[in-house]
């Protein structure tokens, strides 16, 4: 059953943006940094970021200038909410109650959802992200339960 087997604590290997030409592009980086986390009452909060970015020169947390502010945000994706499952679509639906993006608050977002062993593929339906429709593709490895 997907919901048992999508508890747990995942760690993100890779994000893959696949554009309709069949590019793909990162937009997160090579190596990005991410949490998925799952629990038994239906809960779940994600957050994926490029790895390499820029710290602000402030250490006032609410002292970035808008050029730092826009690109550590452009950089980062971050909600939480509850979710459930379709068992016969093999698709996780995040119900967002609060997100960096604010647009996605109130929201569901479906996930196609695969699991091979310890390893999770995501896939989302296309997102407009940089101007450019891409399916966004999230490989990530449980990591606890």
């Amino acid at each position: 059953m997907l919901k048992d087997g999508l508890v747990g604590t995942w760690q993100l290997i890779s994000v893959e943006g696949r554009l309709p030409d069949g590019s793909r592009d990162y937009p997160y980086g090579q190596n990005p940094l991410g949490i998925l986390m799952y629990d038994r009452l239906g809960n779940m909060a994600v957050q994926l970021m490029r790895r390499d970015r820029t710290p602000f020169k402030s250490a006032d947390l609410k002292g970035g200038l808008a050029q730092e502010a826009k690109d550590a945000l452009d950089g980062a994706a971050v909600y939480f909410g509850t979710y459930e499952t379709e068992e016969q679509t093999e698709t996780v639906c995040h119900h967002i109650t609060g997100s960096v993006f604010p647009n996605w608050i109130g929201t569901v977002q479906r996930r196609k959802a695969t699991m091979t062993g310890n390893r999770l593929v995501l896939s989302t339906e296309p997102l407009l992200m940089g101007g450019n429709e891409s399916v966004v593709v999230l490989e990530w490895q449980r990591t606890g339960r």
